[in-house]
């Protein structure tokens, strides 16, 4: 068995799907369809009784690629609350709970809209990071804005 901390939840063990691998820096782990595990800690997660936990909203949020400001717009809330919630082990709001396994399962499952919806907060989330970005060119005179 390998404990898989490669998505930042802990307790997650494969039994297959791995190949250990020597390196001149000691051994490492090379997991096969990274993709498809990740489907699939997302549905075990969603389909859990419980409240999620913090690291569990983490790791549905990062799957669905959104930001912690993304999220909290959809949510009603700010950045810095998405990320309180993330640290926490448990008191995860219902209502984000809820709305978090519904948006992840109805993405997986290729519902249109949700898909849609995902891609334009990340699209927004892109040009909001590109209009922060400066760039530089050296010149002759030294380094100046572009």
């Amino acid at each position: 068995m390998f404990e898989y901390s490669g998505c930042g939840l802990p307790n997650i063990f494969l039994a297959n799907g791995y190949t250990e691998v020597e390196t001149p820096y000691g051994m490492t782990v090379s997991v096969d369809n990274v993709t498809g595990l990740h489907r699939a800690i997302g549905m075990e997660i969603v389909n859990k009784e419980p409240t999620l936990s913090g690291p569990e909203f983490r790791f549905l949020r990062k799957e669905l690629e959104l930001s912690q400001c993304k999220l909290g717009s959809l949510l009603g809330r700010d950045a810095q609350t998405i990320a309180l919630w993330e640290k926490e082990k448990n008191d995860l709001p219902k209502m984000a709970d809820m709305l978090l396994r519904a948006i992840y399962s109805e993405n997986l499952n290729g519902n249109v809209q949700i898909i849609n919806m995902i891609e334009r907060l990340n699209e927004l989330d892109r040009v909001e990071r590109d209009e922060r970005r400066f760039e530089f060119r050296e010149t002759e005179e030294g380094w100046r804005a572009a």
